[in-house]
């Protein structure tokens, strides 16, 4: 057990050994076998570890008990809508590392890699193992499960942050998402949205300067309001505090930069939405509206013949197998 691991020792508000407690209206912290340790302060100086020791090694068993921890984060009417697929295969990894453009060197370094994945083809199999019908729904199965899969997987990280394990999730996989979904096999009903790396950190500990914006920027008491001039120049404050000598470079950048490269016109982001909608189409999230629905909100109606000219698609085959997203 790592020395970051929080805790338990030195709560206030605990009962004292006595038994009586100063939280009446907490009775959850009155009974001694349910403490549980003030993850607040901990929680505020955590990082992801980007530098990971090759030759250290996570049990399997640990990063089952870690998944394990992972799946009682909550979760939308019971569905548990994901699954995390453990890439094992060396060469598998190296690939997806490719297809990551090559940024991420962690997805080979750390112990273990996981794909965190969006599944609804579990959900379809329930409901048919009990002759019932299911329907797919794309947007809402992309955000539903989008939720439930990143409340599990940070219930993962914590799980592996506390036993002084190093995380880091790779958004990078977004890049060619129809190539990893591939590589790793994935039939329709699965996608995945964001890769996990777990490892031991190479210094020891977590070493990222992570700053966030000013807490009034996000937490908005009694209603929305935009951020004031002054608000918005103390996010870029807070923020350009991460570059100099940390991974993100030298302190001749500034985060305005940063913004502008996922959210700008030719950012990752608007690179990534036509990636995003072909790897929909071929995980079979469109499959019950047709598997050549138009990615574009100003495209031709589903079921109108200006589709046919996607006929030679290799998407468009309905009898294809597996990644083709016919058969969801």
């Amino acid at each position: 057990m790592s020395d970051r691991t929080p805790s338990a020792g030195g709560r206030e508000g605990r009962a004292d050994h006595t038994g009586h407690a100063d939280h009446p209206d907490r009775p959850a912290l009155d009974a001694a076998a349910a403490e549980v340790p003030d993850l607040a302060p901990w929680l505020a100086r955590r990082a992801t570890v980007r530098q990971f020791d090759t030759d250290a090694e996570i049990p399997d068993g640990e990063v089952r008990a870690m998944v394990d921890a992972g799946r009682k984060a909550p979760t939308s009417g019971t569905t548990q809508m994901y699954s995390f697929v453990w890439v094992r295969d060396p060469d598998r990894r190296e690939r997806i590392h490719e297809l990551c453009s090559r940024g991420t060197v962690q997805v080979e370094e750390a112990s273990h890699f996981l794909l965190v994945c969006i599944d609804i083809r579990r959900i379809r199999l329930l409901l048919e193992h009990r002759d019932r019908e299911f329907r797919t729904t794309p947007a809402m199965g992309l955000l539903e499960g989008a939720i439930d899969a990143s409340l599990a997987a940070m219930g993962v990280m914590l799980a592996a942050e506390s036993r002084g394990y190093g995380v880091c999730p790779i958004g990078n996989i977004l890049n060619n998402l129809t190539e990893v979904a591939a590589t790793a096999d994935l039939p329709a009903g699965v996608l995945p949205i964001f890769g996990l790396c777990l490892g031991v950190p190479r210094h020891g500990e977590a070493t990222e300067n992570a700053p966030r914006v000013p807490l009034d920027t996000v937490l908005h008491e009694g209603g929305y309001r935009d951020p004031t001039e002054a608000q918005l120049d103390a996010c870029y404050d807070a923020m350009n505090e991460m570059y100099g000598d940390s991974v993100y470079g030298d302190d001749r950048r500034e985060w305005q930069e940063t913004l502008e490269r996922y959210w700008g016109p030719n950012g990752f982001m608007n690179r990534r939405e036509g990636e995003l909608l072909a790897a929909l189409r071929q995980q079979g999230f469109f499959a019950a509206r047709g598997i050549d629905e138009p990615a574009d909100a100003d495209a031709p109606d589903p079921d109108s013949d200006a589709l046919d000219a996607d006929s030679d698609s290799p998407d468009s085959d309905p009898g294809a197998d597996r990644n083709s997203g016919g058969a969801a």
